[in-house]
């Protein structure tokens, strides 16, 4: 299987020793900084590739050098005439990851909300909601994106 999505809609333009080679230099940067490449398609003068970067535990790409990673893996393959287009996406993290009990804690206080009040509203056992706010008990993905999208709902 291609590390490069959609990369056989380049079979036509790159002999099988050249798209292993595009393989190759997309696998090092998905495994350094997980970005990977889709080819979106092929014309007579152009490929348009989207680039995107998943989570990381290091530095994340901005735009420009999204756009700079895919054409350091296209450019020196590409046959003279064809230009390539690249779409980068950066990598944006879900808003809910941002909840932790200091957060609700503080949500609460500007929104002047109590427990009982989340109780009510949510359906949630008011002891429950307690162990999240002290962080006595850990929240799930989606305790935190109900928390988030709860306090997002009240502005």
């Amino acid at each position: 299987m291609s590390t490069i999505k959609n990369l056989d809609k380049l079979s036509g333009l790159f002999e099988e020793d050249i798209l292993q080679k595009l393989d190759a230099a997309a696998a090092v940067h998905l495994k350094q900084s997980n970005i990977e490449f889709t080819v979106v398609r092929m014309d007579d003068k152009s490929v348009v590739v989207d680039t995107e970067q998943g989570k990381t535990s290091g530095n994340y790409a901005n735009f420009k050098t999204l756009i700079k990673r895919t054409r350091e893996v296209f450019d020196k393959f590409l046959p003279s005439g064809y230009e390539l287009l690249v779409n980068p996406r950066e990598f944006a993290e879900f808003a809910a990851t941002t909840v932790t009990p200091a957060w609700i804690d503080r949500q609460m206080l500007e929104k002047e909300v109590r427990i009982k009040q989340i109780a009510f509203d949510t359906g949630l056992d008011r002891k429950d909601i307690s162990g999240w706010v002290t962080g006595e008990r850990n929240m799930s993905q989606i305790v935190k994106a109900m928390f988030y999208y709860y306090f997002k709902s009240l502005n």
